[in-house]
């Protein structure tokens, strides 16, 4: 008995929540496109001219 109104009480809740907007969220990159992470961390078209190489810039 205790276990049924757990569950339903569960999904009452769950189907209370509602649904998340997930187009609320950052622009994304398409996912035909190549994409890659910038210096910040972002994540951005590919373009073969700005990508980090930290190795190369410290000189190794």
């Amino acid at each position: 008995m205790q276990f049924t109104l757990f569950t339903v009480l569960s999904l009452v809740a769950v189907a209370l929540a509602g649904p998340i907007r997930l187009d609320a969220r950052a622009p994304q990159v398409a996912s035909e496109a190549a994409a890659m992470t910038n210096s910040a961390g972002e994540v951005v078209a590919f373009d073969s001219t700005s990508v980090v190489q930290p190795a190369t810039a410290a000189g190794a």
